[in-house]
């Protein structure tokens, strides 16, 4: 094969992917339609056609094994469709399970599933085998072609025609362009602000030559007057001359002015009418980027299916107002998030069915997601649940416990204050450690995300009723506003979602509390502090006189707030953030950089980590555990050598004593011999279990009753987990799930705790 010929398969590849995705989407949605309303002839109509249409593309670009399973899967359909089979629910999971194992080949990944295992199941299902070379007939063939004339949203195209594919990158490449037509439109600003000063310059020389016209009216006088002759012969001419001179400076000097102040008026509206155009241009090709938040949010119904499935729980996701369309890098950048909400709600929220009904609730619970416009050129989605909602008891006790606040300032919250707590990095409720929760990170990295895209987040909770949390964001990725700030002879730029409000406070009206500078404001206590102390810059100079007003700065980012201290504020402005590049990406404290009017770049700073900076010395934080501190012991209990030496290993480098044992009934042996501090076990081990061993423990009596236990195994079923709970486990750590950092930290609670 030639290199072009290499080349023309790698677009036909990626071309098939783009097109695969979709594909792939309409058929899992329409999956789970049918499993929840039944064997609908539309929909499974909808199905099979959509499946053959991916069939054959796959043939087209010669992957034999997506085309394989769609044709094993068309013939079930095709069953379906004449009423000959109807799936239960292992059928479905087996249909979801196919799905799977296409996309893991469209990602050239290896599936968890064999290939050959997922065509012989479907080939299982009674009457489901296709004589080998079997091809479709004509209706099928027919089929294909209406098949392959599916828009590129999985509908059929409009009666216009008027739909073209186009590349992401493309796409993005025109959004920047269009964007970089801001920066055009502010270097012109730029010239206008600086013709205008020039302009006011004409006032001081008008000035000057009116100090000046009455001397000039006197040598008239001298040099052509009757005091003629009193002048040296030799310095009548010169004088002639600089007088004729000066009056037609006058004159040139007028007119000019007179020139300029017009093409001043002439650039301005030239200005304006080029800012329209632009902003026009720009909004048609944003609008471009616009799509249907469905693209993001119908994926996700196969995952709570799944994991509906897997977590012992029975749980519903809805969807409404999924045709109102958002920048596509929004609903990208939201992908995460939403994700999140919706593990939050069925690991944290949504009850057990036998609980669901004995509180009078249907034993399905229900995961809705709404989206909604708000004004502004702003968007909600709202992600709710009938769970249990939210304890903020359960909360503030966490909270306090995994050093998130402190004491003090639990007994000042108030409940509704209390929820927020829930975003606070390191706040996790859960002392199940799974790959979808426990890490106390989920809600913390919803409101970052947020809040980068100039959004905000909104909670409420119900006890017994469910919790809802709205994310507000803007419709598309526009360009921001920033003020302009000088501290050192430096100019930066906050962005003005964050910007709360600009002031100027005398130093000798602010209070001090800790040993640090508060400002009172709206009946709340804020820390000031100096821009170049948090970007760590020596002061040039000193300071500003006490009695001297100072421009502050309140930024407010999620629950945090400073008072920024600044040399100047300058003024506000539309920017375009420009990356810094993988060289410069982990600077802190600065998101990126803006080029200004005049060509200067100034840095655009993140209102984020300057309060997080800002406020990092006045908590107290949480210190490692030093080696050795209070002797603390661990008994490791685990049959297999590797596991057992690695978690070993982790322990003794992070400073406990270890010691092991092979099995539960040696760690119980080794228990009624010595204290320890914790125990942290394996399940699944000869003799006697963890199950066994925690029970116990739990029966111990007095020495060993309160011991903590953390089970790490590799069981991860619902049941295992809910037995796990039930013989008093402290932490149920999944080995799949296992990370280093999460394990020592839920140790570290556990041993506070105690």
């Amino acid at each position: 094969m030639t290199g072009s010929d290499e080349a023309f398969r790698a677009r036909l590849l990626e071309m098939f992917r783009e097109e695969a995705d979709e594909y792939l989407e309409a058929i899992t949605g329409g999956l789970i339609e049918l499993e929840k309303a039944g064997l609908e002839p539309e929909l499974v109509e909808r199905v099979y056609r959509t499946t053959h249409s991916l069939k054959g593309a796959a043939r087209a670009v010669n992957l034999r094994e997506i085309e394989s399973i769609c044709q094993n899967l068309e013939t079930v359909f095709s069953l379906m469709k004449r009423g000959e089979y109807a799936p239960g629910a292992d059928g479905f999971d087996l249909f979801h399970q196919a799905i799977a194992v296409i996309k893991s080949l469209l990602g050239e990944e290896r599936p968890d599933t064999p290939t050959t295992e997922i065509i012989a199941a479907l080939r299982a299902i009674p009457g489901g085998k296709r004589p080998a070379g079997d091809e479709p007939g004509p209706a099928s063939r027919k089929d294909h072609t209406h098949g392959a004339a599916v828009g590129h949203n999985g509908g059929e195209p409009g009666p216009d025609g008027g739909t073209v594919r186009i590349a992401a990158q493309k796409l993005d490449r025109l959004t920047a362009g269009a964007d970089d037509l801001l920066t055009a439109r502010l270097f012109i600003t730029q010239r206008i602000r600086e013709l205008e000063e020039m302009t006011g310059r004409f006032a001081l020389w008008q000035w000057n030559h009116s100090q000046a016209f009455n001397d000039l009216h006197l040598i008239r006088r001298k040099v052509f007057g009757e005091e003629k002759a009193a002048i040296p012969p030799d310095l009548v001419l010169p004088l002639q001359r600089a007088v004729e001179f000066l009056e037609y400076n006058r004159e040139f000097v007028t007119y000019l002015q007179h020139d300029l102040a017009t093409h001043l008026r002439a650039m301005e509206i030239d200005r304006s009418a080029l800012e329209a155009s632009t902003s026009e241009i720009s909004d048609l090709i944003h609008d471009a980027a616009l799509l249907p938040a469905s693209s993001m949010l119908t994926p996700f119904s196969a995952f709570v299916r799944e994991f509906s499935r897997t977590s012992g729980k029975s749980v519903d996701l809805t969807i409404e107002g999924g045709e109102i369309e958002v920048d596509r890098r929004i609903l990208d950048a939201l992908k995460e998030p939403v994700m999140h909400l919706i593990r939050n709600s069925i690991d944290h929220g949504i009850e057990d069915p036998q609980i669901r009904v004995s509180r009078q609730k249907p034993a399905t619970g229900t995961v809705r997601i709404r989206v909604f416009p708000r004004s502004g050129s702003r968007v909600g989605i709202e992600v709710a649940d009938d769970g249990a909602g939210i304890d903020s008891r359960v909360i503030r006790q966490t909270a306090v416990e995994n050093g998130v606040i402190t004491e003090d300032e639990d007994a000042a919250l108030t409940d509704s204050e209390a929820i927020w707590l829930i975003f606070r990095s390191g706040m996790t409720t859960s002392r199940i450690i799974t790959e979808l929760s426990g890490r106390g990170l989920g809600l913390a990295i919803v409101e970052d995300t947020v809040s980068r895209l100039g959004g905000e987040v909104t909670a409420s909770s119900a006890a017994g009723r469910g919790t809802t949390i709205t994310l507000t964001v803007p419709v598309r990725m526009v360009t921001l506003r920033g003020l302009l700030v000088r501290a050192e002879k430096q100019t930066y730029v906050i962005p003005m979602q964050q910007v709360k409000q600009v002031l100027r406070v005398r130093q000798d009206t602010l209070t001090l509390s800790r040993g640090r500078p508060m400002i009172q404001l709206s009946g709340e206590t804020i820390e000031v502090v100096r821009l170049a102390d948090i970007l760590g810059i020596a002061p040039s100079s000193p300071g500003p006189e006490k009695t001297r007003p100072t421009p502050l700065v309140i930024i407010a980012y999620g629950a945090g707030r400073i008072a920024c201290m600044v040399d100047e504020v300058i003024r506000t402005q539309e920017i375009i953030v420009r990356p810094l590049g993988s060289q410069l990406c982990s600077v802190r404290r600065v998101e990126g950089a803006v080029i200004l009017g005049d060509g200067t770049v100034a840095l655009v700073l993140d209102p984020l980590e300057l309060i997080q900076d800002a406020t990092q010395a006045d908590r107290p934080e949480t210190p490692p555990m030093p080696p050795g501190e209070a002797g603390q012991r661990v008994l490791v209990v685990e049959d297999s050598v590797t596991s057992r030496a690695l978690l070993q290993t982790i322990l003794e480098q992070a400073g406990y004593q270890v010691e092991t044992a092979v099995d539960g009934a040696d760690a119980f042996a080794r228990l009624k011999q010595h204290e320890f501090d914790m125990v942290v076990s394996d399940v699944d081990m000869p003799r006697m279990n963890g199950f066994t061993l925690t029970e116990k423990i739990r029966a111990g009596g007095r020495q060993m009753a309160d011991l903590p236990v953390v089970l790490v195994t590799s069981l991860d079923s619902p049941e295992d987990r809910e037995w796990g709970r039930a013989v008093g486990a402290d932490a149920y750590i999944v080995k799949s799930s296992f990370e280093t950092g999460d394990f020592l930290g839920m140790i570290r609670r556990l041993m506070c705790c105690r």
